[in-house]
């Protein structure tokens, strides 16, 4: 009887702790910061000018697509288009991809930690306690040996041979790992596993990550970024562990009457209420060396009333384009660039204000946005699935100095990437679930 009383009492308290908990099975709501905005630990308020605070704009989407390009490619030299070296130092490796911060825990007791959310980031890394090179940061950072949670990995784990994109191991020594940038600024510490919590949502199993204490960049005041779908076995969207696994949705939410403002609101949801609304279209997962990204058949675009003819050769084939959170602007191939920028001077009708010295922006026009904002066209990009995103004028063009207003895209000898202002003010959903079916929803007139 005394065997039987302690098994159900131990039954109960597992019963109890199930409940009490919390699990990815609920709905998992993520508040999302833009770096731009009065909340956000990166506001800068000392931007001088307008024309400063769309330099900055402009140069931190540069710098991401040649890292980007870099991890891809598995190298680490500059791109060749034009203006990929500008100011690469001035923009700092903090401002290689990331456009959205999220606030979450890491240990036992839990220590707060800002980070860059990259929904094509194939890894999640903190800085750590000891950190002599860090640079300055909110807060405690987050010490492994005071977690009571905190454990690491050997050489010979699995984690650790399957870190991206690399390892430095040396006999039975613990594992650490090591990333680069295009320009070859290292970081590089522990490979740690520990429990994270998001919104007081706890992930079970723990979490491995990177837990740097050599940084030689400077990661101003966000010492984190979270990667959502690069690699399965360390992006945040393949580690939680609910009803509904592999699904995710996001909304970048931006007031483009009162651009100042910035972003207070936007959302991402992970589980098991993701936001799968609106038509889908086929998603191909695309591995490039140890890493991938999830991309979308693009079958065809429209500026103004003219329809273009996407070849081929012009877009680049399968796995040529993602949708990414790290860079405002939209790049484009090169050739299917110069077709978009003389397609939307033709149907215009307004004069190209020749290119100023220096200057980053490709297509401007001389005028206030609102006084051209009648002779600018739309464009409308279609993909598989019949699935269509209209854009706003808002999200193609920007008065990024008085009097002067630019298309915000640019060239790339790289793949082409859907940026942040293409997706704002809809709700874009991923459902990874089935690996014969993986989708992307768009629905181009809701984000709530």
């Amino acid at each position: 009887m005394a065997f039987a009383s302690t098994k159900s009492a131990s039954l109960l308290l597992l019963l109890f702790f199930l409940v009490a908990l919390p699990s990815l099975s609920h709905q998992q709501h993520i508040r999302l910061i833009d770096r731009d905005s009065p909340e956000s630990p990166l506001f800068e308020s000392s931007a001088a000018t307008l024309a400063d605070k769309w330099r900055r704009i402009h140069r931190r989407s540069v710098a991401y697509r040649d890292h980007f390009q870099a991890v891809m490619e598995g190298r680490r030299k500059l791109l060749s288009t034009p203006l990929a070296a500008e100011n690469l130092q001035e923009a700092g490796f903090d401002q290689v991809g990331g456009e959205y911060l999220m606030e979450f825990t890491i240990g036992t007791p839990p220590v707060k930690v800002t980070g860059m959310l990259d929904v094509a980031g194939d890894f999640i890394w903190t800085q750590c306690e000891p950190c002599p090179n860090c640079s300055p940061h909110l807060g405690p950072l987050y010490d492994p040996s005071k977690s009571s949670t905190s454990t690491t990995f050997s050489c010979s784990s699995f984690e650790c041979l399957a870190v991206p994109p690399g390892h430095v191991c040396r006999g039975n020594e613990t594992c650490r790992y090591v990333r680069k940038n295009e320009s070859g600024v290292e970081t590089n510490g522990l490979l740690i596993s520990d429990v994270l919590a998001i919104d007081g949502v706890t992930y079970f199993g723990k979490v491995p990550f990177g837990c740097g204490n050599d940084n030689s960049f400077s990661t101003r005041l966000a010492p984190a970024r979270v990667g959502l779908t690069g690699n399965e076995y360390f992006s945040l969207a393949f580690r939680s562990n609910n009803s509904t696994p592999f699904t995710f949705s996001h909304c970048f939410r931006k007031d483009f009457d009162n651009p100042s403002a910035g972003n207070t609101s936007s959302e991402l949801h992970l589980g098991k209420e993701a936001r799968l609304n609106g038509r889908s279209s086929p998603l191909t997962l695309c591995p490039k060396g140890r890493n991938r990204f999830f991309s979308p058949t693009l079958l065809g675009m429209g500026v103004g009333t003219r329809a273009l003819n996407l070849t081929r050769e012009l877009v680049g084939g399968n796995c040529s384009i993602f949708f990414t959170s790290s860079t405002p602007l939209t790049f484009l191939k090169k050739p299917f660039f110069d077709l978009v920028a003389s397609t939307v001077t033709e149907q215009a009708h307004l004069p190209e204000l020749p290119r100023r010295a220096n200057d980053p922006w490709d297509l401007c026009f001389n005028g206030t946005f609102q006084d051209l904002v009648g002779y600018l066209p739309k464009i409308l990009v279609s993909f598989d699935g019949e699935v269509a995103l209209p854009l706003w004028k808002e999200q193609i063009y920007a008065e990024v100095d008085h009097g002067r207003t630019c298309l915000l895209m640019a060239p790339t000898d790289g793949d082409n990437m859907i940026g942040t202002y293409f997706q704002m003010n809809r709700n874009i959903g991923y459902d990874l679930r089935r690996k014969s079916e993986y989708l992307l929803y768009l629905d181009p007139d809701h984000c709530g």
